[in-house]
């Protein structure tokens, strides 16, 4: 699975934009949204995004040598 650069101007970018979607996401939810559950799934998946960024990456395996 490909590696986000957490240190990239791109990611930090996006980063900030899911946090401030992910706060008006729970802020509809307190005011009462019509769609509780697509808001709750949004919330989800800005969660698990944000999770995989922070995930240190599995290392590669070099294949050993033929013998």
């Amino acid at each position: 699975m490909a590696k986000i650069d957490r240190h990239s101007l791109t990611w930090q970018a996006t980063e900030q934009w899911l946090l401030e979607r992910r706060d008006d996401r729970v802020q509809s939810l307190i005011n009462g949204s019509p769609n509780d559950e697509k808001v709750r799934g949004e919330i989800r998946l800005i969660d698990d995004l944000l999770a995989h960024a922070n995930e240190d990456p599995e290392p590669d395996i070099q294949p050993g040598p033929d013998y």
